[in-house]
């Protein structure tokens, strides 16, 4: 009697993805979990303390421009779909191609940063530094600190900033900080097509009537609606809560422009196996992996946009949560 036998395959132990794949997934949760303390900590601090009467800093209070937030959310997004490409092109085993999309989706990250260090800069030019703001200008205030004095600082915080005095009430302090601005936009022509009214504005400053009739909110008031007509110009205002969104700011961009540049420094690394012939249809694997880990950095910078860029002072209790 003839007896049917079936071949079973053998069974395996584990999870059906690949363990590099798997890795990958497990070091995104740890990151995941990393940025959700850095978003939530920042939603709690948002919402928390300002009031009607003291908002959290407006994107042009802390001169960040809405547009540069959307085209670095475009160039993500863009370089996202590039690395989708390298990743098909490989599986097809036109090495060539995905080589190609890495150097697209490798100067899209580099863009990024450009564009990134284009903003920070702003922020150094304008003293927008954690505790280098003037939060207030009561008689009780102390003067805001100054970053400690290096060859980074020397060539990115203005001068003005380094010269603040250790201690003493801020009203005053704000007051000789503007006169300086002032002064030396007007002499070195930085003020350019606003040059006539800071020179009133300086005027006011210098003269005795203005010294005691001009007091530090009415000087705030000024520098605020020359700011609106210039905003190019390099004039310190007083921003309720600029330490702390300050703080905020760098340490979520920072920490993510961190992220960025170390998906870029793989990208290089590919390029570079792939102009010594080294990159094959082997790799598939490498570029899937990269690929995950660059989708994260798009996804990350997708929740901070709306956060820095598009909520100005509203709060949570605006939308009626």
């Amino acid at each position: 009697m003839a007896h049917a036998v079936v071949d079973e395959r053998p069974s395996t132990m584990g999870l059906p993805v690949s363990n590099g794949k798997l890795a990958m997934w497990l070091f995104l949760v740890t990151e995941i979990m990393f940025f959700t303390g850095l978003i939530g900590t920042y939603i709690i601090l948002r919402n928390g303390q300002p009031t009607k009467s003291f908002p959290w800093p407006a994107p042009h209070q802390v001169h960040l421009v809405e547009w540069i937030g959307a085209l670095n959310t475009f160039v993500l997004i863009c370089s996202s779909l590039t690395v989708v490409l390298a990743h098909a092109a490989i599986g097809r085993g036109n090495v060539r191609q995905a080589a190609m999309f890495i150097c697209v989706t490798l100067a899209l990250g580099a863009v990024f940063l450009g564009i990134k260090a284009y903003e920070y800069r702003a922020k150094f030019e304008h003293c927008i530094l954690p505790g280098c703001i003037y939060e207030s200008l009561g008689s009780s205030v102390p003067v805001p600190g100054k970053p400690a004095s290096n060859w980074l600082t020397d060539k990115l915080v203005p001068g003005y900033v380094m010269a603040r005095p250790p201690d003493g009430p801020a009203a005053q302090a704000y007051i000789t900080e503007v006169h300086s601005q002032l002064k030396e936009m007007t002499e070195t022509g930085k003020a350019g097509e606003a040059k006539t009214e800071c020179e009133e504005l300086l005027k006011k400053i210098d003269s005795k009537e203005g010294m005691t009739g001009l007091s530090p909110e009415k000087l705030r008031d000024e520098v605020n609606k020359l700011l609106e007509k210039h905003p190019h110009l390099d004039l310190m205002t007083v921003i309720p809560f600029g330490n702390l969104w300050a703080s905020c700011y760098f340490a979520m961009t920072g920490f993510h422009a961190i992220h960025v540049l170390g998906g870029i420094v793989v990208f290089v690394i590919i390029v570079i196996m792939a102009a010594l012939g080294r990159l094959g249809a082997q790799h598939e694997s490498l570029i899937e992996l990269t690929g995950l880990y660059w989708h994260f950095v798009d996804i990350v910078w997708i929740f901070l946009l709306p956060m820095l860029y598009l909520l100005g002072t509203h709060t949570l209790a605006d939308f009626h949560l």
